[in-house]
């Protein structure tokens, strides 16, 4: 009997014991969560702090570009009739290196004013001025226009263009200046990027979804492609991808914002397919009446186009 009572004040004092553990556990466990939450509300204070500063620079940044840009219109018009009228010969006949250095003025000259105007425009898009004129256009004049004014960079990059869209396709109810901008830009930067003796190609088809008729457009190349790691941010602005061949094309990195942020209000969408050393193909969607756009119903295979 005595044993068994000596065994019984045992177990009761290791059982005391153990609940004064848990006990010493437990608190300790809920003196770290509650230290863990306050370092949390800290934590999240500072980031709330950090991504309000961020979006004031942003703002900041976003108002000087456009001051810049409007600021420089004037000198740049200046500068490019000046050019023009020195090219003319209106003051006199040029020797040669005259004639060498206005044309460097003047392709530079241009260049300045296609950054200006690019920021101008993404500028009006952010803050949702940008005004488009809807109309019926054929997909395939807008991309034959667009062909036509490239062809000769293309010539001197000897990259081959070829237009593949299909002539029976509906007309697009869209800008047409707009879209010809966002062709222009995404056949500039695939001319870029492909190799001497590559080639670009421009396809459209249309397709029959529940919600009405579309139109898909596909600018592929045969460049060297984009890094895997790179595609999520390819369509932010002044994000560029870096290049073993950087010098060659080296650009300003708001073609393809302005591209995303001009067929995001036509109400389409826009997206990017890409392998290193095969190339790239960029898609968009049209529509053909006043109604929403999937570019997942846009119904292309995953075979580059030949």
């Amino acid at each position: 009997m005595n044993d068994l009572l000596e065994e019984n004040q045992r177990l009761r004092g290791e059982r005391d014991l153990l609940r004064r553990k848990l006990a010493e556990v437990e608190e300790n466990f809920l003196r770290t969560v509650q230290e863990s939450q306050q370092e949390i509300l800290v934590i999240n204070e500072a980031l709330a702090q950090a991504n309000s500063q961020l979006q004031e620079l942003d703002r900041m940044k976003d108002a000087f570009l456009s001051m810049v840009t409007h600021e420089l219109r004037t000198p740049l018009t200046a500068i490019s009739g000046i050019t023009e009228m020195l090219e003319t010969g209106i003051y006199g006949e040029l020797t040669r290196e005259q004639a060498e250095h206005i044309s460097q003025i003047a392709t530079q000259a241009t260049r300045l004013r296609q950054l200006v105007n690019d920021l101008l425009d993404l500028s009006k898009m952010e803050a949702g001025m940008m005004k488009l004129r809807r109309e019926m256009f054929d997909p395939r004049s807008l991309v034959e226009a667009v062909i036509e004014q490239l062809t000769t960079l293309a010539q001197r990059s000897s990259v081959l263009l070829r237009n593949h869209v299909l002539q029976d396709l509906p007309e697009a109810y869209c800008d047409g200046r707009r879209i010809e901008q966002v062709l222009t830009n995404l056949v500039t930067n695939a001319i870029k990027f492909t190799p001497p003796g590559g080639q670009v190609i421009i396809t459209g088809e249309s397709r029959v979804l529940t919600e009405g008729v579309k139109i898909f457009l596909c600018v592929a190349d045969t460049g060297q492609g984009i890094p895997p790691e790179a595609l999520p941010r390819i369509f932010d602005k002044f994000f560029q991808v870096q290049s073993s061949t950087e010098t060659r094309t080296k650009g300003t990195g708001l073609g393809l914002a302005i591209v995303k942020h001009i067929v995001e209000l036509h109400g389409g969408e826009v997206s990017v397919e890409s392998q290193l050393g095969k190339g790239s193909r960029f898609f968009f969607s049209l529509r053909t009446t006043d109604c929403g756009l999937r570019i997942a119903d846009c119904g292309f295979d995953n075979e580059r186009s030949s």
